[in-house]
């Protein structure tokens, strides 16, 4: 779906913030997920209008150009495209478990697995990417924690950086040791490559049914208005 945001037009747009808004107010997520966009997207949005808006003739410098109604559309139209883009990954992420996440990209490797057995080893890359993620950060924040028992946090911003830097070798460590015991797991199991497969832990439902076929009528939707 990013990839037709890329290519659809105004049309595409509209419809697509409206199933986004739908599909936000049916998933009942909270609104302030989405807050830490809003100043990332208002930096984008300037960065846009200054770059697409402002224009100046050849020859000129850059102080004496203009702005530029068709540029500064352009560049609305753009952060059009990121917003819904960031909408869309900030919506799944949030409905959507690490773990299941990864199954589904697994998943969608199965058929490429035909062809090299390295597509089994990047779905099996990608899975436990997503699988340890969150306990890399549960890890730092209890590492963060115990740092905080030691004593008071320094006020000084350098000081700041040397304490969060004193914490990365814990944390390297903690992490090694855990890709460790699962070479070990995996050697212990009889693991080769080309032999990972993805589990279904539950059968597919009517739910996943319509989802697939919302997804594949907003597809074609973008498409033909592109």
């Amino acid at each position: 779906m990013s990839l037709l945001m890329t290519m659809t037009k105004w049309q595409g747009l509209t419809l697509t913030s409206f199933v986004l808004l739908g599909l936000v107010i049916l998933g009942r997520t909270p609104l302030r997920l989405y807050r830490s966009m809003v100043m990332i997207l208002v930096w984008m949005g300037l960065f846009y209008g200054l770059s697409a808006g402002w224009v100046w003739s050849e020859g000129n410098t850059v102080w004496q150009g203009h702005w530029s109604m068709s540029g500064l559309i352009q560049a609305a139209e753009l952060l059009w495209r990121v917003v819904l883009i960031f909408g869309m990954t900030r919506l799944y992420s949030a409905v959507t478990r690490p773990l299941e996440q990864g199954l589904g990209i697994a998943y969608f490797f199965n058929p490429l697995a035909r062809i090299t057995p390295k597509a089994s080893d990047f779905a099996l890359l990608l899975t436990l990417t997503l699988r340890f993620i969150p306990l890399i950060v549960e890890e730092a924040l209890i590492l963060w924690k115990v740092r905080l028992l030691k004593g008071e946090w320094p006020s000084s911003w350098l000081k700041r950086v040397s304490e969060g830097m004193q914490l990365i070798v814990p944390l390297l460590l903690l992490s090694l040791k855990r890709a460790e015991e699962l070479a070990e797991n995996l050697t212990a199991r009889g693991y080769c490559s080309g032999k990972y497969r993805p589990l279904i832990l539950q059968d597919r439902s009517i739910e996943d049914y319509v989802g697939v076929l919302v997804l594949v009528i907003w597809g074609v939707s973008l498409l033909v208005l592109g």
